[in-house]
């Protein structure tokens, strides 16, 4: 839907890095092509940003209570500066600025990527004694500033429940297939390997990936992709045993996944249990999914096992037993036959289900209500 005459948008976040796929890649873009003049503020070399959205990078904060001030106070100027039509921030932590704008008279979206209190129950770095508190007050302040904003846009059906506004949509995690195509390569030809992609934290299962290695045959080989959360936890992994037998590529441009994937007979999602995961629903599942890989999941994360077993493209394990996840891993490899079999169910369903072109339109569609 194209807006009547070109409006500016500004999407603003302080936590996630210029690249970012729900918003840059998915969000950002796909306002471009709809017409919107779309700028976006965040940090990082903005390197991989889409063609179309202007970049406006942010220095790196030096620790969170530095993102939390100086980095926020910054962003805040910024987005003033740019007098947008629309302002569209990700992170919970931006509803002060979000408030501010709307002060101004600006129109305000904020993009729930999660369920917070529960994402601030499972927070390492709260004292476990506040968390719980910190949970019940940050559910009632969301109640209460929830109805400021303009609209609301939710990342699952779970999330959008716990927002009472007249106006939202929820606007799923779901792959462009264009970005990610179903590889040619042939199974039986491919490496004994399989990948995870994303962000490296310990409640996403790095530790758990890496010592199910050990219980692998030697050409059986792990890839992984992207930046670690913490410089302590890459010193902890690196020093265990089976981290030699892991080829670790740093992040990569997202124009270097396709090849990466293609490489590998499975990807890897092995969440560990959190109350933030019980609805969570990751992109790179979807994107594993279009690029025609198997999937290795969780089992604590339900609605990622509920699609997998659905469309029977993968393997459910429990995320805390090495040895299952190392098994999985065999039962795959072994087999390539049928890994390219579940690998192409996979690759149906996303055409089928889980396409982010009719996710773009609910987007668009929310922009031409209140812009």
């Amino acid at each position: 839907m194209q807006p009547i005459t070109q409006l500016k948008v500004a999407h603003l976040t302080s936590v996630h890095r210029a690249s970012d796929t729900r918003i840059a890649h998915r969000e950002c873009a796909t306002l471009v092509d709809a017409g919107y003049d779309v700028v976006l503020i965040a940090t990082g070399s903005g390197r991989g940003v889409p063609a179309g959205v202007r970049y406006r990078q942010l220095d790196m904060p030096r620790n969170r209570l530095d993102r939390m001030t100086r980095t926020m106070f910054t962003l805040y100027r910024r987005a003033v500066a740019e007098r947008a039509d629309v302002y569209h921030f990700h992170d919970p932590e931006l509803i002060p600025v979000g408030l501010l704008l709307r002060l101004r008279g600006a129109r305000v979206v904020f993009d729930v990527h999660e369920d917070i209190p529960k994402d601030i129950l499972d927070k390492p770095w709260i004292p476990s004694v506040l968390r719980k508190p910190a949970a019940v007050v940050t559910n009632a302040v969301l109640r209460i500033v929830q109805g400021r904003f303009s609209a609301i846009v939710a990342a699952t059906p779970a999330i959008a429940q716990a927002y009472p506004h007249p106006r939202k949509a929820v606007v799923s995690n779901y792959p462009a297939l264009d970005e990610l195509a179903l590889s040619e390569s042939d199974f039986l030809q491919r490496e004994r390997r399989v990948v995870y992609v994303g962000e490296i934290t310990r409640l996403r299962g790095i530790v758990e990936m890496v010592k199910a290695v050990d219980a692998l045959a030697r050409d059986i080989h792990l890839t992984v992709v992207g930046p670690f959360e913490t410089p302590e936890l890459a010193r902890e992994v690196g020093r265990l045993p089976a981290w030699k037998r892991v080829e670790y590529l740093g992040p990569r441009h997202r124009s270097d996944l396709p090849a990466i994937l293609g490489r590998a007979m499975a990807g890897m999602l092995i969440m560990l249990p959190a109350r933030n995961h019980v609805d969570a629903l990751p992109t790179k599942m979807f994107e594993y999914m279009a690029a025609g890989l198997p999937v290795i999941v969780s089992s604590a994360v339900p609605l990622c096992a509920e699609v997998v077993r659905r469309h029977d493209c993968g393997l459910v394990v429990d995320p805390a037993d090495s040895n299952a996840i190392a098994q999985a891993i065999r039962t795959i490899v072994d087999d390539p036959a049928q890994a390219a079999q579940m690998g192409k169910r996979g690759f149906d369903a996303v055409q089928q289900h889980y396409q982010w072109a009719s996710e773009g339109d609910k987007l668009t569609n929310l922009y031409a209500q209140i812009a």
